[in-house]
C-alpha cells in the first residue's frame, strides 16, 4: 500500500548519490596565487595574466543535511538494505531525520577564463556553464513509510518539492587598488537559460487507513524550454510518462543578468579584511509548461503490490525497491495544464563571503584566516565558517588546510596551488568526511581489487574535489603576503 511513496525517497537516495555538485571553492579563499580567486571576491587579482580552455577550474561533490548511513544499512548477512525494507526499524530512521531533508546540487563548470593585466587594473571575461539543483523532503515523508499505522493516520507532507535549474553565464570582471591598501571589484554577468524544472507541493496533507487515502494539495509544476513537451491524459492531467526532450527544438529558456561585488583592505600591515556579494540578479524563464492541482481534495484506494523479497541479495532488493516505486509513482499527484507563455522572474541564490585572514609577525609567508560564508537557496539557507591555515613558503608553491563547521556538519579542507611561470596547477577540496562507509556490496560484479574505493560519506553527504590548470604568464603583479599590487 506503501510503493506510491517509494518513488520520491527512492528518487531522493538515487539522485543524492550519483548527482554530482560543485560550489565556489572556499578553501581557495586564502589560497596564495589562486588565479580563481576573482570567483570568490571581484576584488581579489590573480598574480598573472591567464588563459584556460575547458580546463579551468572544475569541482564535483555532494552536500546534503541527510546522511549515507540514514539511507543504507548493514544487515547481519553483510548486506546492505535501504532504510524502506523491513529489516531495519523504523527508530533507526526517524532518529536520524530532520524535520526538513534536503540534497543541495550545484554545478559550475568554467569553459573558458581570460585574465589580464593593464596598468593597475585587473580585467577578467569567463564563460561558465551553471546548474543549481535541490530537493527537499519533510520528515513527515519517512514517517510515513516507516511507521505502522493502525485505523486512520494523517502527514503534513507540505514542502516536498524539488527545482533544477542549468544557464550559461557571460562575466566580465574588473579590479584595481583605489588606496594604497583597498582593493575594490565588481564582476557583471549575462545569462542565458538552457532548462529550468520545478515542482513544489505548497501544501500537502495526507490521510490515510487501510482501504482510502485522501489527499489534499495545492501545488505546481513549471518547465522552461522549447524542447520540453508533454500530453495530457483523457481527465486533462499532464501525463508524466509522456515528457519528451526534442533535441532539435533546443533554445534558450530565459535571460538574465547578475552582478558580483566585493573588496579587499589591508587595514593593518598584518591584517586583510574583506568581503563580497555574489549573484545579486534574476533570470526570467519562460514557462512553456505550467501546471497546478485542482482545487480541493481528491481520493483513492491504494493497491497492494507483493512485498520485495528480503532473502534477495542487496542489489536485487534494492532494484526491486526502485523498480516498484517507479512504477507507483504516476497515481500520487495530478497537474492540470495552467497554459505557457506565461514568464516568471526568479533571483538567483545570492551569496556572501566575509573574511579576515592575519599574517605571523615572525614569519608573514604563514597566515590564520577566519572566512564566512552564507547562501540562500531554494529548500535552505546554508551559513558556513571556516578556520584556515595558509603558507606559501616559495613564491612558486602555497598551502592551505583548515575545518569547516556548519549545520550539514563538521569536514576538513585543503587546497595546493603550484604557481611558477608558464603554469597554474590547483588540487584541493573544502570536505572531505571523518568517516566513510563502503558500497561495495550494492555492487554484485565489481571486482575485488576495485571495491575499496567504492566508498561515500557516512554521516552527511558533503564531499568535493576540484582540479583546476591554467596557463599563467608575465610578470608577477602580487605581493604573496598582501592583496596590493607590488
Amino acid at each position: 500500500m506503501k510503493t506510491t511513496v517509494r518513488a520520491l525517497l527512492v528518487s531522493f537516495l538515487v539522485l543524492a548519490s550519483s548527482l554530482a555538485a560543485a560550489q565556489e571553492y572556499e578553501t581557495g579563499y586564502f589560497l596564495g596565487g589562486n588565479p580563481y580567486a576573482f570567483r570568490l571576491n571581484p576584488a581579489f587579482q590573480s598574480e598573472r595574466n591567464l588563459v584556460s580552455v575547458v580546463t579551468g577550474q572544475t569541482g564535483l561533490g555532494t552536500w546534503s543535511n541527510l546522511g549515507v548511513s540514514t539511507l543504507l544499512y548493514p544487515g547481519n548477512d553483510g548486506k546492505l538494505y535501504t532504510f524502506m525494507n523491513d529489516r531495519v526499524a523504523a527508530s533507526d530512521v526517524l532518529g536520524k531525520v530532520k524535520n526538513r531533508n534536503s540534497l543541495d546540487l550545484d554545478l559550475h563548470a568554467n569553459l573558458l577564463t581570460v585574465g589580464f593585466w593593464s596598468n593597475e587594473t585587473f580585467f577578467t571575461v569567463d564563460v561558465n556553464l551553471r546548474s543549481l539543483n535541490a530537493l527537499s523532503v519533510p520528515y513527515d515523508l519517512f514517517r510515513f513509510w516507516k511507521e505502522e499505522t493502525e485505523g486512520s493516520s494523517t502527514f503534513d507532507l507540505s514542502g516536498l518539492g524539488g527545482r533544477s535549474q542549468t544557464f550559461g553565464e557571460i562575466a566580465f570582471g574588473w579590479s584595481r587598488s583605489l588606496l594604497d591598501d583597498l582593493n575594490v571589484g565588481f564582476r557583471v554577468k549575462a545569462l542565458v537559460g538552457l532548462e529550468e524544472a520545478e515542482v513544489r507541493m505548497r501544501n500537502l496533507k495526507m490521510s490515510m487507513s487501510d482501504e482510502r487515502w485522501e489527499v489534499s494539495a495545492e501545488g505546481e509544476v513549471n518547465m522552461s524550454s522549447p524542447a520540453f513537451s508533454i500530453r495530457k491524459d483523457a481527465d486533462g492531467n499532464m501525463d508524466f510518462k509522456s515528457l519528451e526532450f526534442e533535441d532539435d527544438q533546443i533554445a534558450p529558456a530565459g535571460f538574465g543578468a547578475a552582478v558580483d561585488l566585493g573588496f579587499s583592505w589591508n587595514v593593518l600591515p598584518l591584517l586583510t579584511l574583506s568581503g563580497s556579494v555574489l549573484d545579486l540578479g534574476t533570470i526570467r524563464w519562460n514557462r512553456d509548461i505550467r501546471g497546478a492541482t485542482p482545487a480541493g481534495s481528491y481520493a483513492w484506494v491504494p493497491s497492494e503490490k507483493d512485498p520485495v523479497d528480503p532473502s534477495a541479495g542487496a542489489k536485487e532488493s534494492i532494484d526491486q525497491e526502485m523498480d516498484e516505486a517507479v512504477k507507483s509513482l504516476a497515481g500520487l499527484f495530478k497537474f492540470k495544464d495552467a497554459g505557457s507563455g506565461q514568464g516568471a522572474f526568479d533571483l538567483l541564490p545570492f551569496r556572501v563571503n566575509l573574511g579576515a585572514e592575519y599574517r605571523m609577525p615572525f614569519y608573514d609567508r604563514l597566515s590564520v584566516g577566519a572566512l564566512y560564508s552564507g547562501r540562500g537557496g531554494y529548500c535552505y539557507a546554508r551559513h558556513t565558517g571556516r578556520l584556515s591555515v595558509n603558507w606559501s613558503p616559495t613564491d612558486f608553491l602555497s598551502l592551505s588546510t583548515g575545518t569547516t563547521l556548519n549545520k550539514l556538519g563538521q569536514s576538513i579542507g585543503f587546497a595546493f596551488n603550484l604557481h611558477p611561470v608558464g603554469v597554474n596547477l590547483m588540487i584541493g577540496g573544502d570536505y572531505f568526511p571523518f568517516r566513510c562507509v563502503s558500497v561495495a556490496p550494492l555492487f554484485k560484479d565489481l571486482p575485488a581489487k576495485y571495491a575499496r574505493f567504492a566508498i561515500i560519506p557516512a554521516d552527511r553527504m558533503n564531499m568535493n574535489l576540484y582540479v583546476g590548470l591554467n596557463i599563467a604568464f608575465g610578470k608577477r603583479r602580487l605581493d604573496y603576503a598582501r592583496r596590493t599590487i607590488n
